[in-house]
């Protein structure tokens, strides 16, 4: 069993996850401001674009902070449940259930439990 205070080893695997969520957001972000400097499909309307490349932006926005909200708060009981929810947010996704499979069965064992103060 390790000490309380030993950092398990899936906190780096998740925090690596949290990194990708957050590069791939911000790019997602990135190209929503580029929708807007693009040349348009005449079929398309200008405001279609504009509200569909701002809607874009605001929730790339949201799940970056998501993301990065773990990367940066220290360990709480609270952020135990909340890591587990940036954890299942990735199964929407059938290409990071290769990354979120695991992070879910190590996450959910006593010692991560007992990292973050969550008994």
């Amino acid at each position: 069993m390790n000490s309380p205070t030993a950092t398990p080893g899936v906190i780096f695997w998740f925090k690596a996850y949290c990194w990708i969520l957050c590069i791939m957001y911000f790019l997602v972000m990135i190209g929503s401001v580029i929708s807007f400097f693009v040349p348009r499909d005449a079929e398309m309307p200008p405001v279609v674009v504009y509200i569909t490349g701002g809607a874009v932006l605001f929730i790339g926005g949201i799940l970056f902070v998501v993301g990065l909200l773990p990367l940066i708060l220290r360990p709480r009981p609270w952020l135990w449940v909340y890591d587990l929810v940036v954890i299942c947010i990735g199964f929407t996704s059938a290409c990071f259930w290769p990354i979120c499979i695991p992070l879910l069965i190590f996450w959910i064992k006593p010692e991560v439990k007992q990292y973050f103060g969550k008994s």
